[in-house]
């Protein structure tokens, strides 16, 4: 594992599940550049953590599987310092070559194959990052995207599916839709941020709030009670609200080239899985599903900042019509105009 941060430690139960094990310590690597946390890391995982060396960490491993997730600013840099040689002293002992997970957004998997060499087995990964929800393993909520470089062997796509099973969906997309994926499925992750924050608007308990909210989207998955009292105060605003956010982005995948298929998983299951989170969870942990797991500068992090800008100014101006469908309709377009704004800026991380 080539950047051991938030994300490796957020998948890791689910991955541990293939490649953990009592031998786990004479199987698996991490390299990190967090010197303040590497013991804890060291713990948690149950392997050694190596700071900052990458390269050695590879040599010394002499790896089947490369895990690649440093931030997409860093990315670029590590290839071509760490992989770069690596592949080249593996390709000159021969022998297969490991295969590359590659975490970040961007690059794309084009320009590892342009660095690495065509004969690279590369997969770019977005994986679902909701393992647990009230202390309960998920199993199939939520979905985890691959773009592959290059066409894999189906026996190791099928591999890589046993490695992630239980993360829901398996979406297989273009190198050229992961941004514009990320556009729309950030602008729904930052509901962990907005309904905390909108439940303070309309006076209620922010569970109940998600609740109400999953409930209006997936009548057959949310528990339809909202708790003491029935419906949550401003029901009307909100059910506008969560129609609208879905419409938006709905609105902003057909306005990609991501077929409608894949858009429909991209929406369902990433609506119902954030709600479901917001009904169950407290404050502190959806803070720290927005917050603290948001790469700085990353995309999750420009869509929390068009909630507080744009989304959750306009949710509290709607509360004097009651989330009228003029409202409603304004509402839509303004969620669909977040998405393609967390998609450029994705487009620019790797810059």
């Amino acid at each position: 594992m080539i950047g051991v941060g938030n994300l490796m430690e957020v998948i890791w139960p689910v991955i541990s599940r293939v490649v953990g094990g009592e031998d786990v310590a004479s199987r698996l690597i991490g390299v990190t550049a967090d010197e303040a946390d590497i013991d804890r890391k060291r713990a948690h995982f149950g392997f050694e953590m190596v700071l900052d060396d990458n390269l050695d960490a590879l040599r010394r491993n002499h790896p089947d599987i490369i895990m690649f997730s440093p931030p997409p600013p860093v990315a670029p840099g590590l290839i071509h310092s760490a992989l770069v040689p690596y592949y080249e002293e593996r390709r000159a002992e021969g022998g297969p070559l490991p295969e590359l997970i590659a975490f970040p957004p961007v690059p794309t998997g084009s320009v590892y194959l342009d660095a690495l060499g065509a004969d690279v087995a590369v997969v770019n990964m977005i994986p679902n990052n909701v393992t647990s929800i009230a202390g309960q393993p998920v199993d199939d909520e939520g979905f985890y995207v691959c773009s592959f470089a290059a066409p894999w062997p189906a026996d190791r796509v099928a591999a890589l599916q046993e490695l992630f099973a239980g993360q829901g969906s398996y979406v297989e997309l273009e190198a050229d839709q992961i941004v514009p994926m990320l556009g729309g499925a950030c602008t729904v992750s930052s509901l962990w941020y907005a309904v905390p924050a909108v439940a303070d608007l309309v006076g209620a308990d922010h569970n109940r709030v998600g609740s109400f909210l999953r409930s209006r989207l997936s009548p057959d998955r949310g528990s339809g009670d909202e708790g003491p009292g029935g419906e949550p105060p401003r029901a009307d605003l909100l059910a506008a609200m969560i129609r609208g956010w879905h419409d938006g982005v709905s609105r902003y995948y057909g306005e990609t080239d991501i077929d409608p298929a894949a858009a429909r998983i991209l929406v369902d299951r990433g609506f119902d899985l954030t709600l479901h989170t917001t009904a169950a969870e407290p404050r502190e942990v959806l803070t720290d599903l927005a917050v603290g797991a948001a790469t700085k500068g990353g995309v999750l992090e420009r869509a929390i900042r068009c909630v507080d800008e744009e989304l959750l100014p306009a949710i509290e101006a709607g509360l004097g019509d009651g989330g009228s469908d003029h409202w409603r309709a304004d509402f839509t377009e303004l969620v669909t105009a977040a998405a393609h704004t967390v998609r450029r800026h994705g487009s620019t991380l790797a810059d």
